[in-house]
């Protein structure tokens, strides 16, 4: 929700004033092209991954913010204004749309995914509710640059899940807990010496606290706790 779609749904007509001759007709636009885009997100939901989608959904929406504020400051005409938004709601819907609710259902086991569901979809609405209560008045005192919050959103997203968020498809949570787990364990474990860590105690002893703690983490991965 932080991602700005709501404001664009809420506000269309509003926003399109001023932009294109007939503000209604954008707003028609808007809503035939998110329909569409559900479509195409079908299509690409299990051939692209998670993560690519997510990818493409956050870089994409990001280059549109960044184009419907150089319209709205005279940079580009209108019509570049109205394609990128329409370009901007395609790329929601086939990425941060839906994405994030499977992602969810993805990374937690079972008996933990109704309270994972129900958590992210309170927090959702929550999101949506400030977008749409703050949006006017960023409309307001921020002017051609209203989107710019959206656009740092979307490119904390975008590096978020370049460099954090793993591949949930065809994964269970066990094995997904396993990658991350095995991918920090990089930063915790250090790789020291044996050989020369025996001429210093300290490093030895650091090198055996670090052993047993991995030992500890991989019995408790495998007995499921």
């Amino acid at each position: 929700q932080l991602c700005g779609i709501n404001a664009v749904f809420y506000y269309s007509t509003t926003f399109f004033e001023g932009v294109i001759d007939d503000p209604l007709l954008g707003t028609t636009i808007v809503g035939a092209v998110n329909v569409v885009a559900t479509y195409v997100a079908l299509l690409l939901m299990d051939s692209c991954g998670r993560r690519t989608l997510i990818l493409w959904s956050s870089g994409g929406m990001f280059i549109c913010c960044i184009v419907i504020v150089l319209s709205l400051l005279g940079f580009l005409n209108n019509i570049m204004a109205l394609l990128a938004v329409n370009v901007y709601v395609s790329f929601f819907e086939i990425g941060l749309g839906p994405i994030p609710w499977l992602i969810v259902a993805e990374m937690f086991d079972a008996k933990y995914v109704t309270t994972a569901m129900a958590a992210s979809c309170q927090l959702n609405w929550a999101c949506n509710f400030v977008v749409g209560l703050v949006f006017p008045y960023l409309n307001e005192y921020l002017g051609a640059f209203s989107f710019v919050p959206f656009a740092t959103v979307l490119l904390l997203t975008f590096i978020f899940a370049a460099f954090k968020l793993p591949e949930t498809q065809n994964t269970t949570p066990e094995e997904l807990m396993d990658q991350l787990v095995r991918k920090n364990s990089a930063v915790v474990y250090h790789n020291i010496n044996i050989e020369e860590a025996h001429n210093n105690p300290i490093d030895l002893e650091w090198k055996l606290a670090m052993e047993q703690l991995k030992q500890e983490d991989e019995a408790a991965m495998q007995s499921g706790t």
